[in-house]
């Protein structure tokens, strides 16, 4: 998402207000498509971030830390060169365009001043960030360099002349009265949405602000521009008067970040009143607004990269599990093929008066099945009947020893995938990176995830922080304690719960554990087990069903096994409960 005309319109006024006159101290380019103005003015140290990459291009003050380079990038030594210690002496937005011209002044070495114009411009995938000398109109260099046979309309090299990009041919705003404003929209584009047709043919207009203006105009957003009459025409431009128009003017903006659950999805430099039931975070200014947008939203992509990887990592031995499992189990029905060897033993034992020497096959009636058909059993002609009786049940002891160890491979790889399958279903359920780093841990602890050797050992005797577990309180006043990971749930068991109180967890499927903190003399009410076997079920993989078996137990019934894996826990006495998966309730 990028911002439109108008956002950045605000932005460049409040940059006026703020920077303007300012001494650039540093460039920095920490990211290939993204530059840092480090700007002093009245005192402070100002941070200007300048992006040209495509899906997040802007211009905005950032108080946000970025690692560096240890060698900074050809673009940014040219900044470097031309920028450091010169003052920012003009920041203008051609019209409602989504470009930014920056000036620079300093003085040169013929004792004249030079100016040096920064130009953003943001437009998607063809966002650039180009140095030009305003003496002679000529590029000095660009963030992206591309010729004709990327671009037909024009160059991006260094010594060509700067020619700016294609015009938008959009119509001002502040220029339109409203018989201009219509006669505008019905000129084209009729059979689009009415937010379409906004964003087509006025300057500076985005699709959220768009949306908005035809949302408090009270119309259908679906309407399409040739069913509007007089009426849905004139309660359009209205709501243009009374949302965007006053912004142009100089009024003070009140930007909004727009959130569902923990993931930024919009923002405007006003309240966007058509998302309903989400989340909105007001800013103070408009550069704030998207300084924080852009944050968040960057730690929603690396949130999405880690839980990326660490699916993988666990599907991969989950398919592993699962094919191995295949072969074992392939493995033990032919070993329990063989435990018939023992009965043609016997066989051949109880009838060895039957077989003759140098014999390829004899047909015995069958020892515990009399009227069953006889059986036909393959001898090796150089052996005896006694010694093909005893290597019959050779091969059964085999079987029988394979069948043996072939059990206890099986019943460790059902508990392997069960294992990876509980971190699967924790991983589902991570929201913050915490989540995320307790998981990646506890795979690398189980030598799924090789460690890269960064990770500093903890020194000898420094305590290893608790995780974060999540707490909430029933409506009854007692405490519940749920963890949502191997992790959280060992330590919320084995470490916080106390013998009296109640441990709950989702009967034979994978889940958190839950922790009901009793209170000395009083037993729990029924109603907060349930609010709390609610929580079990909802974070648990039975979380989408409507009725779950959640089983109750105390603590002190519940016990861990020597060298279990994290999470895995016995317990006894308990009763089972029917709950409704139900999401906490914020406190």
């Amino acid at each position: 998402m990028l911002p439109d005309g108008l956002t950045l319109n605000l932005v460049v006024r409040e940059l006026q207000a703020t920077i303007l006159q300012g001494r650039v101290e540093r460039v920095y380019q920490p990211e290939k498509q993204e530059i840092i103005l480090v700007i002093r003015y009245s005192g402070r140290s100002l941070r200007l971030l300048i992006s040209s990459a495509a899906e997040s291009a802007r211009i905005h003050l950032t108080t946000q830390d970025k690692t560096n380079p240890p060698y900074p990038p050809l673009f940014c030594q040219i900044l470097r060169k031309y920028l450091e210690g010169s003052r920012l002496s003009s920041i203008e937005q051609e019209n409602l365009d989504r470009i930014v011209r920056l000036v620079f002044t300093r003085l040169g070495e013929s004792g004249e001043f030079q100016n040096m114009v920064l130009i953003s411009e943001i437009m998607g995938k063809h966002s650039n960030l180009i140095l030009v000398d305003a003496a002679t109109g000529l590029i000095i260099d660009g963030i992206k360099r591309y010729s004709h046979a990327l671009s037909r309309h024009r160059e991006v090299l260094p010594g060509l002349p700067y020619i700016p990009p294609p015009p938008q041919n959009r119509a001002h705003l502040l220029n339109l009265d409203e018989e201009q404003f219509v006669r505008l929209l019905l000129s084209n584009h009729l059979e689009k949405k009415l937010e379409d047709v906004l964003m087509l043919t006025l300057a500076g207009i985005g699709r959220s602000m768009a949306r908005e203006v035809v949302y408090r105009a009270g119309l259908d957003p679906e309407l399409r521009l040739e069913f509007c009459g007089e009426y849905e025409l004139h309660a359009l431009f209205q709501s243009f008067q009374k949302t965007v128009i006053p912004l142009l003017r100089g009024n003070k903006p009140e930007p909004v970040i727009i959130f569902q659950g923990t993931t930024a999805v919009d923002y405007a430099p006003l309240p966007l009143t058509h998302y309903r039931g989400l989340k909105s975070i007001p800013c103070e200014t408009v550069n704030e607004m998207l300084d924080r947008y852009y944050a968040a939203k960057a730690e929603s992509n690396r949130l999405k990269q880690i839980k990326t990887h660490l699916e993988t990592v666990i599907r991969q031995n989950m398919d592993r599990c699962s094919k191995k499992l295949t072969l074992q189990e392939k493995d033990e029905a032919e070993a329990r093929e063989a435990l018939k060897l023992r009965l043609l033993g016997e066989m051949i034992f109880a009838h060895l008066h039957l077989i003759r020497p140098g014999s390829r096959e004899v047909e015995l009636p069958n020892l515990y099945q009399p009227d069953a058909p006889s059986l036909k059993i393959e001898l090796d002609p150089s052996l005896s009947a006694v010694q093909n009786a005893q290597r019959l049940f050779r091969r059964y002891d085999k079987a029988r020893d394979t069948i043996k160890a072939l059990e206890k491979q099986i019943k460790s790889t059902k508990e392997e995938i069960q294992y990876l399958n509980s971190i699967k279903t924790a991983l589902e359920q991570a929201e913050c990176l915490a989540d995320y780093q307790e998981i990646h841990e506890e795979l690398e602890d189980a030598g799924y995830i090789r460690s890269d050797g960064k990770k500093s050992r903890r020194s000898k005797g420094t305590k290893k922080a608790p995780p974060q577990i999540m707490r909430f309180t029933s409506r009854d006043g007692y405490q519940i304690l749920v963890g949502k990971n191997n992790q959280q749930n060992d330590y919320i068991t084995m470490r916080l719960a106390r013998d009296e109180d109640y441990w709950l967890h989702v009967k034979d499927s994978a889940g958190a554990h839950v922790i009901v903190k009793s209170k000395p003399g009083q037993e729990i009410p029924p109603s907060t087990l349930e609010e709390a076997a609610g929580l079990a079920a909802h974070f648990s993989e039975a979380r989408y069903s409507s009725k779950v078996p959640v089983d109750c137990t105390k603590r002190k019934y519940v016990s861990k096994p020597a060298g279990a894996r994290p999470g895995f826990v016995i317990y006894k006495n308990h009763k089972t409960i029917y709950a409704t998966p139900k999401a906490p309730t914020p406190e």
